[in-house]
């Protein structure tokens, strides 16, 4: 495990394929991040995954009610993705981050039953 910064946040959400964070919402995630990953015992996943799914939907929404939905599905959709690329198993099995994105963005696809 290595000490990770923002910018590692910030690529394991394009690895994931969650490209829809606004370059303001970057902004804050960055500002935020060292905070965070102190709260979060120096955990990559979980304060990028924090910051990501509970922290910038409220930062950015003045409808309450719009905010918590939008927390709900970023929240789901970070871990069906978290499951389906084996990431945490693979940093927890020692694999490098980096190593883990030179490969790119995982392709995530649908298979179709015919």
């Amino acid at each position: 495990m290595g000490d990770y910064n923002a910018e590692d946040g910030l690529a394991v959400l394009n690895y994931l394929g969650l490209t829809n964070v606004t370059d303001h919402e970057k902004r804050v995630f960055r500002e935020k991040w060292d905070n965070a990953y102190k709260l979060h015992s120096h955990n990559l996943i979980r304060t990028t995954w924090t910051l990501y799914a509970e922290s910038l939907p409220f930062t950015f929404r003045s409808d309450e009610n719009g905010a918590l939905a939008l927390a709900q599905l970023r929240d789901y959709d970070f871990g069906q993705r978290l499951e389906v690329t084996g990431l945490q198993e693979s940093l927890d099995n020692g694999v490098l981050l980096n190593d883990i994105l030179a490969g790119g963005p995982y392709r995530f696809c649908k298979t179709l039953r015919i």
